[in-house]
């Protein structure tokens, strides 16, 4: 693996890119990105920055920007037993939750890929904290990962597929929603 591995991934159900990072300090890694699309209530793009352990479990979560006429800023954050807080207010139907869902990205499925893959496990049953782009809520989502042949079978509430996953556990086939980008502009 390179270090802080890049990707570009292309929207599938409108127009819309998002680039992302995975990043590594001495004490903390996770992922960082820019995301803009035409929402159906306009342009908007949203910076994202989540800060995980060790092991990929989130530890905070930064984004910011705008959803057509929307200023959107989120500050969360997860302290050592599983409590969550955003812009310091107490969270308690989140407890316990490991991971972030930034529903905006793809990006945000590449830490419980990561996780599992180190501790050598080929499914989990999770629950995550989701930021719902129907209306930029915060709530829990159970999620269920199953490795495949290719990637990893993935399934919550309403959406279930096969997300094609490269060495890095960035997802490269979201179906009909993202798809990584074609480094040398073929579609």
């Amino acid at each position: 693996m390179a270090r802080d591995p890049q990707i570009l991934w292309r929207r599938l159900d409108r127009p819309g890119h998002d680039a992302c990072r995975l990043w590594q300090d001495d004490t903390r890694q996770g992922v960082e990105g820019v995301a803009v699309w035409l929402d159906p209530a306009g342009p908007a793009h949203l910076a994202y920055h989540v800060a995980c352990d060790n092991d990929w479990t989130t530890r905070s979560a930064r984004v910011q920007g705008r959803v057509g006429g929307r200023e959107l800023t989120l500050s969360i954050h997860r302290d050592e037993i599983g409590n969550w807080r955003a812009a310091g207010e107490e969270l308690p139907d989140l407890c316990g939750l490991q991971d972030i869902d930034l529903g905006f990205t793809p990006a945000t499925n590449t830490l419980p890929i990561r996780r599992l893959r180190q501790q050598g496990k080929d499914r989990a049953e999770l629950a995550s904290v989701w930021l719902d782009p129907a209306d930029w809520a915060l709530k829990r989502l159970p999620q269920s990962y199953r490795r495949g042949d290719s990637g990893w079978h993935y399934a919550s509430p309403g959406y279930e597929a096969e997300l094609a996953v490269d060495a890095d556990g960035f997802v490269t086939d979201y179906p009909e929603m993202w798809i990584k980008e074609d480094p040398n502009g073929r579609s």
